[in-house]
């Protein structure tokens, strides 16, 4: 049998950034949408609760 080396994948390096997003004042959903993607009346789409903004530290897309 033969067992051949395989290259490591590449590592991607995951740039993080802060980053303002909306997410849901309902303590019960974890919906939140980034601004950039956020509808115009500001509703949760999981729940159709309102939403708040903040700052999180996310992945650069």
């Amino acid at each position: 049998m033969f067992y051949g080396k395989r290259a490591k994948d590449e590592e991607v390096e995951v740039i993080m950034l802060e980053t303002e997003i909306y997410s849901c004042m309902d303590n019960a959903c974890i919906g939140w949408m980034r601004k950039d993607f956020v509808t115009d009346d500001l509703l949760c789409p999981m729940c159709g609760n309102e939403m708040a903004a903040e700052i999180r530290e996310l992945p650069k897309i």
